[in-house]
Order: structure tokens, then C-alpha cells, then sequence
């Protein structure tokens, strides 16, 4: 389970900022992973990237500041596939090829038909204003947004869960409030606290009907699992002023993961898009 918020603010005249988009990463805490950094085979690209065995050096989320694209994968809960493909491979083949999504998801849909459920959502801000896509493999459909305040997570993207409505509406607030550079500090101070809510949003009868013993926990946008060892292991933290300043920043548990206590490290990067 993943959940990822997006600000477009390029009709928004009040703010500083081209758009803003946070997420949080849930994953198990065993699972080996990479936190982010610049990738080894292609500098210009900025991920973490999945080490499980047979993930194909996959990744959850990872961003390309040259070729001005952002990609990131969120699972959909169902039915498994035998013999699966890797889906973080979409996302890490997408942000290193020059590819439009369009483009890219004709070349890839053969493959996603190989892989468990899923949803695919890019962020290109190379033209004019930015543009965000989703694609999923069980629609087959890909769907541009152009809506100011955006969320997508673990339900198809036009069935959003409640939490996901939720933290929506505190994007909102904290945008229209925090929308100049001056005010940076508070801003990635408030996008954190978001990101880790802990307030249930329910009821819910699709996260209900999707996950029947663990809707309750995962009914909060931060997710703490203990006894499961699963839960919110990384929050990532992304800044584009319409200046064309960028600020990454992922804030992520520290591996091995102490579950009792575990430590947070912050990584941050900053960019010219000029």
C-alpha cells in the first residue's frame, strides 16, 4: 500500500511553486531496498530501488531532472499472476527513456499484462505546464488530470479510498497557506506531519472490501503494522518552484528497521531545471 498527493500550481497565481508532490512508501520492513540516491547506470536519474531478489532493480518512485519526468508505481490489491513480471521495472525504464507516456505505455502494455495489478502515474513538466498521467493494467486506460489537487492510492484513480480524499483536502490547506518560498521551512514541516497522519478515515467500504482484515490500519495515510512488520518506511517529499528550483528530500527508515524504534534518515537533493 502506497499513497501520493500532487499540487499542480501552474493556474495558481498566489504561489510560488510549478507543483508539489508527497508519498508515502509502505512496504515490508524486511523487504531490502536502496534509499534514494543518484543510480549508478544513469547519474541524472534520482530513486531508491527494490533489492528483493527478482525485482529487476526496480523502483517504487524515481525522478529524472534532465528529461524532466517523475514516475511512480502504487499496487492494487487482487488477484496474483503466476509467473509475474517486475513492476518496478515500469517506472525505472520510464524515467531513463525519452519517451512521452503515451508513447511509453504503447511500447510496455504487453508487459503490464504480465504483472500484478497496478497503477503507473507520471509527472512531465518539460512543456508549457506540467501534465500528469495514470495508467492502469487493469483498465487498460490512461487518464490525464489536470484537476489543482490531485491523490491516487491503492484503489483505481477514479474510486479514490477516503484517506486518499482526506489527505487531499489537507494538501489543500497547507498549499494556500505555506505557497511562498519564504515560508519553505513550514511548508515541508506541515507536507511531513501530513504524510504522517495517523487519523482513520473510515468508514470505508471499498478499503473494507479490498483488505477485510487489515482495513482498520490501513485507514490512515502513515500505516504501522508491528505484528505484520509492514508499514510506512519512507516519505518523499518533492518541491518545483515556477522559477524552476527543485527540492527532493526523502525522509526513510534507516535498514535494518527496528520496529520497536525505528531511525529516520533524510536525504535531499537540489536542482536547476534552468
Amino acid at each position: 500500500m502506497c499513497i501520493v498527493f500532487i499540487y499542480n500550481g501552474k493556474d495558481d497565481v498566489r504561489s510560488d511553486y510549478r507543483f508539489i508532490l508527497v508519498s508515502n512508501r509502505d512496504e515490508y520492513y524486511n523487504r531490502p531496498a536502496q534509499p534514494l540516491d543518484p543510480w549508478t547506470e544513469n547519474p541524472n536519474v534520482y530513486g531508491g530501488r527494490d533489492l528483493q531478489p527478482g525485482s529487476g532493480s526496480g523502483t517504487w518512485m524515481a525522478i529524472n531532472p534532465v528529461l524532466k519526468k517523475l514516475g511512480l508505481l502504487l499496487n492494487l490489491p487482487g488477484s496474483k499472476k503466476e509467473n509475474v513480471q517486475s513492476r518496478g521495472r515500469i517506472v525505472a525504464d520510464f524515467v531513463k527513456s525519452h519517451y512521452n507516456t503515451k508513447e511509453y505505455v504503447e511500447i510496455v502494455r504487453d508487459y503490464a499484462t504480465e504483472c500484478n495489478d497496478f497503477i503507473f502515474i507520471s509527472l512531465e513538466y518539460g512543456g508549457s505546464e506540467p501534465t500528469v498521467n495514470s495508467y492502469t493494467n487493469v483498465t487498460d486506460k490512461i487518464e490525464q488530470w489536470t484537476e489543482t489537487y490531485l491523490g491516487f492510492g491503492n484503489s483505481l484513480p477514479d474510486k479514490p479510498l477516503k484517506k486518499v480524499e482526506a489527505g487531499k483536502e489537507q494538501l489543500k490547506n497547507i498549499c494556500h497557506k505555506y505557497c511562498k518560498i519564504t515560508d519553505k521551512a513550514e511548508l515541508i514541516e506541515e507536507l511531513t506531519r501530513l504524510l504522517k497522519n495517523t487519523e482513520s478515515n473510515l468508514p470505508d467500504s471499498q478499503l473494507e472490501n479490498r483488505q477485510p482484515h487489515l482495513y482498520k490500519e490501513l485507514s490512515s495515510i502513515f500505516v504501522s503494522i508491528p505484528k505484520a512488520k509492514y508499514g510506512t518506511r519512507a516519505h518523499t517529499i518533492l518541491l518545483v518552484t515556477k522559477s524552476g528550483y527543485v527540492d527532493l528530500i526523502e525522509i526513510s527508515m534507516k535498514s535494518p528497521i527496528n520496529v520497536e524504534a525505528p531511525y529516520w534518515e533524510r536525504k535531499e537533493f537540489k536542482f536547476d531545471l534552468i
